[in-house]
């Protein structure tokens, strides 16, 4: 049988995998300092309310609509309101999560062969998007010097007569990286020379460790650029496995843009009925997962800072569930990664599955429950440490 080229993808099992299930197997035990699953990090859910949310009796009823629920987009409009920005509920449309908004949106704005501007260091999810709707993607650089920041210079020279649109992702995930409002007016600039459409991907944007004013906190209020706002309860409420996001649709040809993206919506109604039936209710209690996830992250931010010593530093983070460890270039991520987990038990991605461009850094999640994090992150670091001296 001959399959798509689209899914022939290398399937191996990489070395920090193949470890990890053969330690799990053995019964050993591992201090995850990889897990972003916020349903397996200990925090307190209201779980009689969420319930209550997904069995209202209008969950039996089905009305789609390619666009989403009225309500559901109403209870979307009224979330961006509180901080001031009016959102129509006409300019939302309701995905089953950020990697379908992106799927839609690739197909909305490429032909086959053409390509998207995405950030590196990187989520590894790009990739496999871009594959399945042939587009290709090019890459401009984030810098870090005391902070991380776009390479505005590199993002130009990215850009080729096939590109079609920009990827911001802010807070960034993993580097942690906000988008500031100086770095915004330049890509505004560039995306309308260019006729390039921007890509907001703010799924951590309740995460930021500080409010700023010269930090961006939502390209939703957008009204000249075509901009596309991605978001979801997936971190908004800590409830992946619900799938419910949103893209936002503004600036120029925003209408033509709807008109295109309702009937690419309509061909799938993949979003679920009671989930958007529940959306209302679920988001009056976000709010109080979102203030115990975001005191978890900054607790251990905040402790990993003071932890990192020796050969261990830590890259400054504005925001998000992750941070970047440097370590020594005296062997390879993996390496460590390897030596970490099989002598000391202790599991972190090395950089390569972010796409890092050099050796040299490991990154961990902010989401273990605090004392595993201590334990797991100091011991980390003394074994890093120790082994340089060795």
């Amino acid at each position: 049988m001959n399959f798509s080229h689209r899914t022939d993808w290398h399937r191996r099992q990489n070395r920090v995998a193949e470890l990890l299930d053969k330690l799990r197997t053995e019964g050993r035990p591992i201090i995850d300092l990889t897990e972003s699953n916020p349903t397996k990090c200990g925090f307190c859910y209201p779980a009689d309310q969420i319930r209550q949310a997904l069995s209202q009796p209008a969950v039996l009823e089905y009305n789609p609509d390619p666009r989403g629920l009225l309500s559901a987009r109403a209870s979307v409009s009224a979330y961006y309101l509180k901080d001031g920005i009016a959102v129509d509920p006409s300019e939302i449309f309701l995905t089953a999560g950020t990697s379908e908004s992106y799927s839609h949106l690739f197909k909305l704005l490429c032909n086959p062969g053409d390509n998207l501007l995405v950030p590196q260091p990187s989520y590894p999810l790009f990739d496999y998007l871009a594959e399945l709707n042939d587009v290709k993607l090019q890459t401009y650089r984030l810098q870090y010097d005391h902070e991380w920041q776009i390479d505005i210079d590199s993002l130009r020279r990215a850009i080729t007569s096939a590109t079609k649109a920009l990827v911001i992702v802010s807070p960034h995930n993993p580097t942690g990286m906000i988008l500031k409002q100086e770095e915004y007016e330049e890509i505004r600039h560039i995306a309308r020379r260019h006729r390039l459409a921007i890509i907001s991907d703010e799924v951590f944007g309740e995460y930021a460790f500080n409010k700023n004013a010269e930090l961006v906190t939502s390209a939703a209020s957008e009204d000249e650029i075509l901009t596309f706002v991605l978001n979801g309860i997936s971190k908004l409420a800590g409830l992946p496995q619900v799938k419910l996001g949103w893209i936002i649709v503004r600036g120029t040809d925003a209408h033509e843009a709807e008109d295109r993206l309702e009937i690419l919506c309509d061909t799938f109604l993949s979003v679920g009925t009671p989930i958007q039936i529940a959306l209302s209710s679920i988001m009056t209690f976000a709010d109080g997962i979102r203030t115990d996830i975001l005191k978890r992250v900054k607790n251990n931010y905040a402790f990993a800072c003071s932890a990192a010593s020796g050969s261990t530093s830590l890259l400054e983070s504005a925001g998000g569930w992750y941070a970047v460890l440097r370590v020594p270039r005296t062997t390879t991520d993996e390496e460590w990664v390897l030596s970490l987990l099989e002598e000391r038990g202790i599991s972190l991605f090395p950089g390569y599955f972010f796409d890092f461009e050099e050796e040299g850094f490991l990154v961990v999640s902010l989401l273990p429950e605090e004392p595993d994090f201590r334990r797991g992150f100091t011991e980390a670091a003394k074994f890093i440490n120790d082994s340089v001296r060795r």
